[in-house]
């Protein structure tokens, strides 16, 4: 069909029209498109959880979080970790992974995070023996002791104990004569018989410290130790009277001989 020239333009501008709207309206779509996140499930601890923790469904919540923020090896569901006993300290909306929980079966408290033969013992620190406070579960520490030496007057230091785990860090109460009860810091560790028996007569027999290492540094370092003598220089001992070595020479003029100490 045949349509007079006037026509045929007003129809062929409002097709453009059409065209230019709809291109239009696309390309404010495109731009103002907002695009929706990848989520994913994560189970979270509600509160503090110490190591020795079997979790339960007070202690677990599951939420969704953006998966590129969603660490790996971090449990998506609660029925995946129940009963699992925590290994190492989990902080309130920490996303829980299965890498800080002990196997599956271990039994909860702190026995079923023991090493094959091993033993936990727990000593007594203070704030400058245990570091200040910056001793906490997972970490590795030397233990020393500061005793007497029988019959003398010196004492000695020694290293006796290198890179022992550490398995609880915290307070507890313990009575102080009548009703004065005090807090006491105390350190656990994880030890063969042979070390438990050391620490405990080092413990009773002296003063211990713990010594925080480095986690990457595992190597064991032979030390002699020092004793209160070895503190004092050369000066030192002079200064408290030790005697001073006399050089005595001979001294000869002519037939004349005599001795003069230096």
């Amino acid at each position: 069909m045949n349509l007079p020239k006037g026509i045929a333009y007003i129809v062929v501008a409002g097709l453009a029209g059409l065209v230019a709207t709809f291109s239009i309206h696309q390309y404010i779509k495109v731009k103002t498109r907002v695009s929706v996140p990848v989520t994913g499930q994560v189970a979270v601890a509600t509160s503090d959880i110490s190591p020795g923790t079997a979790l339960d469904g007070k202690l677990v919540k599951v939420g969704t979080w953006p998966q590129n923020l969603i660490p790996t090896q971090t449990a998506s569901s609660f029925k995946e970790i129940e009963g699992r006993v925590v290994k190492t300290p989990l902080a309130k909306g920490e996303p829980i992974l299965l890498s800080k929980l002990a196997p599956q079966g271990t039994s909860a408290g702190l026995s079923g995070l023991l090493g094959e033969n091993k033993r936990a013992l727990t000593v007594r620190v203070d704030d400058v023996s245990g570091v200040a406070g910056f001793i906490h579960p997972g970490d590795r520490v030397d233990v020393l002791v500061d005793m007497p030496v029988p019959n003398t007057h010196e004492h000695i230091s020694k290293t006796f104990l290198q890179n022992i785990l550490v398995l609880t860090a915290g307070q507890v109460w313990e009575q102080k004569g009548e009703n004065k009860p005090a807090v006491v810091n105390t350190v656990t560790l994880e030890l063969d018989t042979t070390q438990a028996e050391l620490l405990n007569l080092a413990s009773n027999q002296g003063k211990i410290r713990l010594a925080l290492r480095n986690p990457n540094n595992s190597a064991a370092v032979p030390t002699k130790g020092v004793d209160s003598s070895q503190l004092i220089d050369e000066q030192g001992r002079k200064k408290k009277g030790e005697s001073k070595k006399v050089i005595t020479v001979e001294i000869i003029k002519g037939m004349a001989r005599s001795e003069a100490n230096l």
